[in-house]
C-alpha cells in the first residue's frame, strides 16, 4: 500500500506532536503543571545538636527549592540537612518551583536537649584584672563596693594545642578543632558555605568535615583578657595592616537572625534587609550584618561535635540549671535597670538575703551571659512562634519601652570590663548582651538581639552612652 501523505498524531501525557509529510512542517505545544509540594522529615522528637534530613517528595518535577528551617536556617538544596541548637517545635517549610509556578508545604518537628551532662563547657574570658569606674584597680574584697568582677571568679582557663603542621588548632576546652589562619578572602554570608566545601574537598589539615561555626561556638575563642584584637593571636592567625582594618575584622556564623534590619543608621542596607550574627575580633563585638550588601566578611571555619547547645532544668522554685554548662540561673531578672557598680552589688545584696536558698550569686562574665541567648528568638522575628526576648520562654524577661517608643526587652550587665585598645588607661566601659533590641541611635534594631556590646558604667562618663541603666540576671555555679 502506498500513501501520498501521511499523517501521524501522537499524544504524550500533556505533550501534542503534529509531523506532517515531505515538505510540511512540524510544531511543539508543552504544558506543564506546577509542582505539588511535599516532604518527608524525622518522625517523633529529635535530639538538638544532631543533623536532621529531609527528603524531598514533591511531584510534577520542580527545579528549585526554598527550604527555611524555622530557626533562621535556610537551604536550596533538594534534600538538605539542618542542625537545630534549641529544643523546641519549629516549623519547616519547603517551596517547591518550576518553570509553570510554585507550590509550598510545611512540617513541625520537635527538639529536645541531650541528656548528657556537661556538653557545653565555658571557656573563660582570660580576664584577670579588676577595675573601678574608669581605672584599674586592686581585687576589692567579699562585701566591698565593685566585688564580684570576672577576674575574681575562674573558670575552665583557654588551652590550645596546634596541629604539627600548623594548619589547625584544638581547643581542649570545647573540644572542636580550627582553621589556625582564616579564610583571606571576603565573602557574604551566603557564599561562606562554598569556603568550607573547598577546604573539604582538599581535605585541609587532614578532615573533611569542616562548617561554618555557630555564634556560640565562634564566641568560645573571644578573650578578654585584652582587645584588639579579641582572640588569642599566638594560637590563632589574625590578619590586619591597620588599626582601622582590624576594627572590620568581622568573622561570619552559621546563626541567621531571626528578625530583620529596622535601623536607617547602618547606611549600607536598606530597612528590612536580612542579617545574620558574627563575631568582631578586632573590637570585640557580636553583631548581625547585612547578609547581601556592604561590606564582606571573613570566615575561620570549625569541625567537631556540636557545641553550644542547652539542656534547661526549671526547678520551679525560681532558679534553671542548665545542665550543660553546669551553671544555675535567677528565672527573673531584677525587674529595673541600674549601672554598673550597682549590678555588681545587687549581686551582695542578694547573697546577703540568701536569695533562692543560696547566697553564692554573682553578674555573669559575658561568656557565661551568652551562653543563655536563643538565637532563633527576637522582638521583630518574621515568625511569630519565635517573637520575645532572645531567651528560653522557661526564663521570665522584663517588659521595657525602648528609645523609639515601641515595646521591648532590657540588656543585662556583664562583670566583664572591656579592656579596650593596647595600652588603654581608661577602663570606663563593660559588656552587656542584648536579649532586646539592639537598637542604633535612632531607637531601632540595629545589630540583633543577642548582640554583645559594650556601655559605659557610669552615667556621664567622657565616652558617651547608650543606655548605661541595664538588668542584671544572676548566676552561680550549680555543683
Amino acid at each position: 500500500m502506498r500513501f501520498s501523505q501521511t499523517h501521524i498524531l501522537l499524544s504524550i501525557s500533556a505533550a501534542s506532536l503534529l509531523f506532517l509529510g515531505c515538505g510540511g512542517s512540524s510544531t511543539s505545544t508543552t504544558t506543564t503543571a506546577a509542582p505539588v509540594a511535599s516532604f518527608t522529615a524525622p518522625a517523633g522528637t529529635v535530639t538538638t545538636g544532631q543533623p536532621v534530613s529531609f527528603t524531598d517528595t514533591s511531584t510534577g518535577t520542580p527545579t528549585t527549592w526554598a527550604w527555611t528551617f524555622g530557626d533562621g536556617g535556610t537551604s536550596t538544596v533538594q534534600n538538605p540537612t539542618h542542625t537545630y541548637t534549641t529544643a523546641r517545635t519549629f516549623t519547616v517549610t519547603l517551596t517547591a518551583t518550576n518553570a509553570a509556578g510554585s507550590a509550598t508545604t510545611s512540617k513541625a518537628i520537635t527538639l529536645s536537649s541531650p541528656s548528657t551532662a556537661g556538653g557545653f563547657p565555658i571557656v573563660d574570658t582570660g580576664q584577670s584584672k579588676c577595675y573601678d569606674a574608669a581605672a584599674e584597680t586592686t581585687a576589692p574584697a567579699v562585701g566591698a563596693a565593685l566585688y564580684g568582677q570576672d577576674a575574681q571568679f575562674s573558670g575552665s582557663q583557654p588551652s590550645y594545642t596546634k596541629s604539627s603542621d600548623g594548619l589547625t588548632v584544638k581547643d581542649n576546652v570545647t573540644g572542636l578543632t580550627w582553621q589556625q589562619s582564616h579564610h583571606t578572602g571576603q565573602v557574604y554570608w551566603a557564599e561562606a558555605e562554598a569556603v568550607a566545601a573547598a577546604l573539604n574537598t582538599a581535605n585541609y589539615g587532614g578532615y573533611s568535615d569542616w562548617r561554618l561555626p555557630t555564634i556560640k561556638e565562634l564566641y568560645s575563642i573571644w578573650k578578654g583578657s585584652t582587645g584588639w584584637p579579641f582572640i588569642d593571636a599566638s594560637q590563632f592567625t589574625i590578619s590586619y595592616a591597620s588599626e582601622d582594618e582590624l576594627s572590620h575584622a568581622i568573622f561570619w556564623s552559621s546563626n541567621k537572625y531571626s528578625g530583620l534590619l529596622e535601623s536607617t543608621e547602618d547606611g549600607t542596607a536598606s530597612v528590612g534587609a536580612e542579617l545574620a550574627f558574627g563575631v568582631n575580633f578586632g573590637t570585640g563585638h557580636i553583631k548581625s550584618y547585612s547578609i547581601a550588601s556592604g561590606p564582606r566578611h571573613l570566615i575561620r571555619c570549625v569541625r567537631g561535635a556540636s557545641y553550644g547547645i542547652n539542656s534547661f532544668l526549671n526547678h520551679g522554685d525560681g532558679t534553671i540549671t542548665d545542665q550543660a554548662t553546669g551553671l544555675m540561673w535567677a528565672q527573673a531578672d531584677s525587674g529595673s535597670g541600674m549601672d554598673w557598680a550597682h549590678a555588681l552589688a545587687s549581686a551582695q545584696t542578694q547573697n546577703a538575703a540568701n536569695y533562692l536558698g543560696h547566697s553564692d550569686w554573682r553578674l555573669p562574665s559575658s561568656k557565661e551571659l551568652q551562653t543563655l541567648v536563643d538565637y532563633t528568638r527576637s522582638p521583630g522575628a518574621k515568625d511569630p512562634v519565635n517573637v520575645g526576648p532572645a531567651i528560653d520562654p522557661l526564663f521570665t524577661c522584663s517588659g521595657i519601652t525602648n528609645e523609639a517608643g515601641a515595646a521591648d526587652y532590657p540588656w543585662y550587665w556583664t562583670s566583664t570590663t572591656n579592656p579596650g585598645v593596647p595600652g588603654a588607661t581608661i577602663y570606663d566601659t563593660a559588656w552587656y548582651v542584648a536579649f532586646g533590641r539592639a537598637v542604633g541611635s535612632d531607637g531601632k534594631d540595629l545589630h540583633g538581639a543577642g548582640a554583645v556590646r559594650f556601655d559605659t558604667k557610669v552615667i556621664g562618663t567622657p565616652g558617651g552612652q547608650e543606655r548605661c541603666s541595664n538588668y542584671v540576671r544572676l548566676v552561680r555555679d550549680s555543683k
